[in-house]
């Protein structure tokens, strides 16, 4: 098992998918929707996209969750 490579994400505890990675590259270029089933990470594809602009832009960002338990997913 392969998991993320990124300075702003914690060795170990992303698991590198080639589908997630191709959607945040999409996702950085322009605006994306991400539809797909629950279950194949579309958090990890936020994170990515967060890291990746929090790594080469300045600012902050706010990540918003509609329920309790994807709170303390983004949270751990």
């Amino acid at each position: 098992m392969e998991f993320v490579n990124h300075p702003l994400i914690k060795d170990g505890t992303l698991e590198r998918r080639l589908y997630q990675i191709a959607i945040a590259t999409n996702a950085l270029i322009k605006n994306t929707l991400v539809i797909i089933p629950t279950g194949l990470g579309k958090t990890t594809i936020a994170a990515l996209v967060i890291a990746s602009r929090l790594l080469n832009e300045e600012g902050r960002v706010l990540f918003l969750a509609p329920t309790r338990p994807l709170v303390e997913q983004h949270a751990s």
